[in-house]
């Protein structure tokens, strides 16, 4: 199949193509629009016109044995450009050899082969992916443009989840970024609610309104669309360091010549992949044939006037539960687990066939166990030396997932003595049983017929680490009525949870959203003086380190 490539020229329209990027955004058409996921091109990082070959992968083919073949792959690339740096100027016999010469400039240096073998490179094919994501673009795409159109930006813009997530709403990436704007948690907060009731960037409604806000703050702060859409990737601060090493702002530039340490090939390629999206987007026909979108989503809205649970609203209003759920995609599994409640506030989503006349009436007749004045509160569990995720989740009766998803965390085999976790509010009911000692108590009474032995398994502590605490010789002797200490400090606390009641106020203050770190220098002492309006979160996504570690060494 051969790709038409976009009419590129040196303009000065918002989106300008210049005649340098021309080899970048072709390979960019290439790989959303000809090569598929079960095929990937090896190719040099920095030179994309330079493709030395096209795979293809079995069909069921697994990651790992995929990854055996690309490595085999780029060895023997890797083998043929070191031959060639030996060889430069030599006449050569071997047609593989010969191939591989023709893909570079006549003149190649020694030098620049033996460069080419730390820039081999695999990219997998997308336009499989693509293609769905035309098709489920149609649910969303209207209201993307008439919300930029709002905002004074241009609809073009649009085409960004192409590049992002594919349009999937449920994308999340190894990076903790998610949806279909594919926010990560440290930006999201700038502009949404993220914790492990909502999570909004799994709603493209909102998650739509926040990238525009944010793309336009890139734009005031770079000067140019260019920049502002390498920005959502790079970071508007990123984008100032790359316009002041390189002395100009011309994208092309920037691409070409800039070298921050984590200007990446993401980020180096963010701008011309966007370039290619919008060009298919723009002319589906052109490279897939004719496109059918999907219909555009319609619903109700209702502003909860209590919190409520998910039950209690599914069957007031006869909505299945897996429409409830693909309405109103922010809500976490806690909700769904009965363990919170959906917040007041909450603008719940509900089928248009549901009478507007009727809502009001429907929700007065929810049960009173099916609603509440506030919000169930959070407990948690300091984590031990020793203790894993699943054994957490098997001590308490919950499932691994749930804390997973309560406690935002990107893996469930990465956790830290000392961390402290939420965890469901069902639990406490299981640590205040009357009768039942709980596995996280510091103290007992011993009552008759108790052993100690029985006293530690059910605590989940060691008979020495009791016999230690209690100054206890003999084991075998407790008498009824004696105060056992079984540790030094709860585990376990309550945690108040009462939150705040969500509100149609704007998304976030003007002056947050404006914010961004300028001075980037850093004492001898390590120390960074904050400016007006930064935030923790802005230094987290500049100096690429967690907002908790901030906090902790602050």
């Amino acid at each position: 199949m051969l790709l038409p490539s976009v009419v590129l020229s040196n303009d000065t329209s918002k989106f300008p193509q210049p005649e340098k990027l021309k080899p970048d955004v072709n390979f960019w058409l290439r790989v959303y629009a000809e090569v598929t996921t079960s095929q990937g091109l090896i190719h040099d990082n920095a030179h994309l016109n330079v493709i030395y070959e096209r795979m293809s992968f079995a069909p069921a083919s697994s990651y790992s044995g995929r990854q055996k073949i690309i490595k085999q792959k780029k060895k023997y690339y890797e083998d043929i450009l070191l031959y060639l740096a030996a060889n430069p100027s030599r006449r050569l016999a071997s047609a593989r050899h010969r191939k591989v010469k023709a893909l570079w400039p006549k003149g190649t240096t020694a030098r620049e082969f033996r460069k080419a073998t730390k820039r081999l490179r695999f990219q997998l094919g997308q336009a499989d992916r693509f293609k769905q994501g035309l098709v489920r673009s149609g649910r969303w795409m209207p209201f993307i443009k008439q919300e930029f159109k709002a905002l004074g930006i241009p609809n073009e813009l649009a085409s960004l989840p192409h590049v992002e997530s594919s349009f999937r709403s449920d994308a999340k990436s190894h990076a903790g970024a998610a949806g279909l704007w594919q926010f990560t948690r440290s930006t999201g907060r700038r502009f949404m609610r993220i914790d492990h009731v909502l999570d909004e960037r799994l709603d493209p409604f909102i998650a739509t309104r926040a990238a525009g806000l944010l793309l336009k703050n890139n734009r005031e702060i770079t000067g140019t669309w260019p920049l502002a859409i390498t920005a959502y990737n790079h970071g508007a601060a990123g984008m100032r360091r790359a316009v002041k090493a390189t002395g100009g702002t011309g994208i092309a530039k920037i691409v070409r010549e800039y070298k921050g340490r984590t200007f990446g090939f993401a980020s180096r390629n963010f701008y011309n992949a966007f370039v290619a999206a919008n060009d298919i987007e723009q002319h589906p026909q052109r490279y897939f044939g004719k496109i059918q979108r999907e219909q555009a989503l319609v619903f109700h809205e209702l502003k909860l006037p209590s919190y409520y649970t998910a039950q209690g609203l599914m069957t007031a209003f006869e909505v299945k539960n897996n429409i409830f759920k693909s309405l109103n995609p922010a809500l976490q599994p806690t909700v769904w687990s009965n363990n919170k409640y959906i917040p007041k506030g909450y603008q719940l989503r509900l089928p248009t066939a549901k009478k507007h006349a009727q809502s009001h009436k429907l929700i007065a007749s929810i049960p009173r166990d099916e609603r509440a004045t506030k919000q169930k509160p959070d407990v948690s569990y300091k984590v031990r030396r020793g203790d894993s995720l699943s054994k957490i989740a098997r001590r308490f009766k919950v499932r691994t997932r749930e804390l997973v998803a309560i406690n935002g965390l990107r893996s469930q085999h990465k956790i830290r003595a000392g961390q402290t976790l939420k965890l469901p509010s069902a639990v406490k009911q299981q640590l205040t049983g009357a009768h039942t000692l709980k596995q996280d108590a510091v103290f007992y009474t011993v009552r008759k017929g108790d052993r100690l032995s029985v006293i530690a398994k059910k605590a989940n502590v060691s008979e020495a680490d009791i016999m230690a605490l209690n100054k206890i010789k003999d084991k075998n002797h407790l008498y009824v009525g004696r105060k056992l200490r079984l540790r030094r400090k709860p585990d376990v606390l309550s945690v108040a949870a009462n939150e705040k009641v969500l509100t149609s106020k704007k998304v976030v203050n003007a002056g947050v959203l404006r914010a961004d770190p300028s001075n980037y220098r850093v004492a001898k002492n390590g120390l960074i003086e904050i400016q007006s309006n930064e935030t923790l979160g802005h230094f987290s996504d500049w100096l690429a380190v967690k907002t908790s570690a901030l906090r902790r060494l602050n």
